[in-house]
């Protein structure tokens, strides 16, 4: 009877942690109205291109080297594949959309943005936790989560997206340069390049948005609820920070596999 006891406490415990993360979306929202105030939209916005240009403008060399070596080693040895017979161009197309566009794009640049930039969240919230600087914030009447949570959940999902973007202009980019130059095939950039963005439907783009503002919440409110379940102990830190990744990468997956399995069966 010990494993349905376990996966009791397993289902009474993501319950919790879902409940909590419900709570978090909820203060955020009510926080939000302070954007209204001048003199506190001025310090959001701050907070904000801060947070943003951390978690999505300094990523772009890691996703670019990503991406390189994508284009490279796979998109590049694919055309290749289908480069027998006619119609190779637009073979391709339809290939790269569906593996890159829909779904290696997205989860690369997710699992960077967790890597990167969502545990160094946890880990500030943590430190702050530990030493009691939320109630210091709470005394001077300053709410913690208009200065720490709203940023995150609004930036998030903006720098999502941002990489979305170049990591799919990097990946077609040096995909064609492989293939003309490494292979000697002789193409056409500009009919490569159209067959590509032809092939790409309004479905494409609504479904790589939702990934990216769904996803990124929900990364950004996961590293914030480890932080602050962090408690009076140093060690609390480093677990949480293991915790909220391991999280991560399984909420965020999930959800990108759920979602593209809905949108495109």
């Amino acid at each position: 009877m010990n494993w349905l006891g376990n996966i009791g406490r397993k289902s009474t415990g993501w319950l919790f942690f879902s409940a909590d993360l419900f709570g978090l979306l909820n203060l955020t929202f009510r926080e939000m109205r302070h954007v209204l105030n001048p003199s506190r939209r001025r310090i959001f916005w701050f907070l904000f291109k801060r947070q943003l240009y951390n978690s999505g403008l300094k990523a772009t060399y890691i996703n670019t080297v990503v991406a390189i070596m994508l284009a490279w080693l796979v998109m590049s040895k694919a055309y290749l594949l289908l480069s027998e017979g006619a119609g190779a161009v637009q073979y391709y197309a339809q290939f790269f959309i569906i593996v890159v566009i829909r779904e290696i794009g997205p989860i690369v640049s997710g699992v960077i943005l967790i890597a990167r930039s969502a545990n160094a969240i946890t880990a500030e919230i943590g430190h702050l936790k530990l030493n009691n600087e939320f109630d210091v914030l709470s005394s001077m009447r300053i709410s913690p989560v208009f200065i720490f949570l709203v940023p995150v959940f609004l930036s998030f999902p903006l720098s999502l997206l941002l990489m979305f973007f170049y990591f799919n202009i990097v990946c077609i980019s040096f995909s064609y340069l492989f293939i003309s130059g490494l292979y000697g095939l002789d193409i056409n950039f500009a009919d490569f390049i159209r067959e590509i963005v032809m092939g790409i439907s309004s479905n494409e783009i609504v479904i790589s948005i939702a990934k990216a503002c769904l996803g990124g919440g929900l990364i950004g409110l996961i590293s914030i609820q480890f932080g602050i379940k962090v408690g009076d102990k140093f060690t609390d830190i480093s677990r949480a920070i293991s915790n909220s990744i391991s999280t991560q990468f399984l909420v965020f997956i999930s959800f990108n596999v759920a979602l593209s399995i809905l949108a495109y069966r």
